[in-house]
């Protein structure tokens, strides 16, 4: 990412800054095409279908639903904020065989144009959002795209990327969820069997013509693709392999209830009202690995924005600075990081906890929205790869996570992928 001489003069008068005194900035790596945040400033993003919050952004191809991109510029000042959206193969590599005129109907590079400023809030911020498709944007095939938001019309200045997908229903995904039955995975993983139905459209060559990709709530980082068919019949495909399309089921997710600022959360042990913030400290968690599995409802690993203190969350909610605690031993050559949606399931640097010597536990402040949020706790390796949800939380075939199940067809001749079957299940179904 190209920084800018502004941007770098914040970088060094950032740190005395009540949110972000305690971690460090994001550090900068190579644009790539998935969920990404690049900038220190820019927080609480969410991007899911306007009319239903807890939702995947996926949208069919012609109607009129719209997704909703919000976030916040912990800045406070109004910026020239700028969006390009890319058509993608099924494998996330840019559609390079097609041209912009071909998948949108308007323009592909446009500028944003609503904000507003955050009222009557100890922290400061600018909300920005954007609804897709709009007057600018509409989109003419099916597929994945990517989004990518940047400042002042330079593509360099990278803030944020998300991705989306549009699909058009030609056929049907039937998928089924149940225990894995591949030793050793038979106590902590859940595995599905997929049936894609394409009645009236000859597939010359399902194993290279059709491809599928599953997620676990929506997450990228560890889809399951690639994947061959098991049997092929005259108007369906079938993938039922044992131990193919295998996930671990890991624990619910746990809760962290913070829509007040002013009446501890059920997980809250102190709150703290500062002029310039909120401190809460949390009842401290321990490892689940070795833990009974008990059912709790969660929104696997999503979060909401909502205050129980002041109307209009999106511009009147509070920043805080929440201290996280993990009593744990500690745990030679890794690394323990916050994770969930509002991390975009990544090991950001200023979610890491660091091992207290004298409490004996992982712990770190971090700056979260009023809101509901689900949270893991993980760990790397020192060099922040291999990440590792089953090590602090355990995993169980008995879990509830959502599987989302996408089809992509490529005909003879074509020059793109379309995505023609989408489905989500869950795993409380079996």
């Amino acid at each position: 990412m190209k920084l800018s001489a502004r941007h770098l003069l914040f970088l060094l008068l950032i740190s005395p800054h009540f949110l972000w005194s305690q971690r460090d900035v994001y550090v900068s790596e190579t644009p790539k095409n998935y969920d990404f945040n690049y900038s220190s400033f820019i927080n609480t993003v969410r991007f899911y279908p306007e009319d239903s919050e807890l939702d995947y952004p996926v949208l069919e191809l012609g109607s009129n639903r719209q997704l909703l991109l919000e976030f916040d510029d912990l800045e406070a000042d109004n910026k020239n904020y700028f969006y390009k959206i890319y058509h993608c193969n099924y494998d996330w590599s840019i559609s390079e065989e097609i041209a912009a005129i071909d998948y949108i109907d308007g323009f592909q590079e446009n500028r944003f144009y609503e904000s507003s400023s955050s009222f009557n809030t100890r922290v400061e911020y600018t909300h920005y959002f954007l609804r897709l498709p709009n007057d600018d944007v509409k989109f003419k095939m099916s597929g994945n795209y990517l989004l990518k938001v940047y400042l002042n019309d330079d593509e360099d200045d990278l803030v944020l990327s998300r991705r989306f997908v549009v699909y058009e229903a030609m056929m049907k995904a039937v998928p089924t969820v149940r225990r894995s039955a591949a030793p050793p995975n038979s106590r902590t993983h859940q595995e599905l069997s997929i049936k894609v139905e394409h009645a009236g459209i000859y597939i010359p060559s399902p194993s290279t013509d059709i491809k599928i990709a599953v997620l676990q709530n929506g997450r990228w980082d560890n889809a399951v693709s690639g994947i061959k068919p098991t049997f092929v019949q005259a108007e369906a495909i079938i993938y039922d392999l044992m131990g193919q399309i295998s996930f671990p089921g890991y624990k619910e997710f746990r809760p962290l209830d913070i829509r007040s600022f002013r009446h501890r959360g059920p997980q809250v042990e102190t709150l703290e009202q500062l002029k310039d913030g909120f401190k809460l400290k949390l009842f401290p968690d321990i490892p689940r690995t070795n833990s009974a599995y008990l059912f709790t409802h969660d929104i696997n690993g999503k979060f909401i924005i909502a205050s129980h203190d002041n109307p209009s969350a999106a511009e009147r909610a509070e920043y805080g600075l929440v201290k996280f605690k993990l009593q744990s031993n500690l745990l030679p050559k890794k690394n323990v990081y916050l994770i969930g949606s509002f991390s975009d399931f990544r090991a950001y640097p200023q979610n890491k906890l660091e091992y207290n010597l004298e409490t004996g536990s992982y712990e770190g402040e971090i700056s979260f929205k009023n809101g509901f949020y689900d949270y893991y706790y993980a760990t790397t390796d020192n060099d922040g790869s291999n990440l590792n949800i089953m090590e602090l939380e355990g995993s169980t075939f008995e879990a509830e996570n959502d599987f989302l199940v996408f089809v992509y067809y490529r005909k003879y001749g074509s020059r793109y992928d379309q995505l023609v079957a989408f489905n989500k299940t869950s795993s409380n179904k079996r």
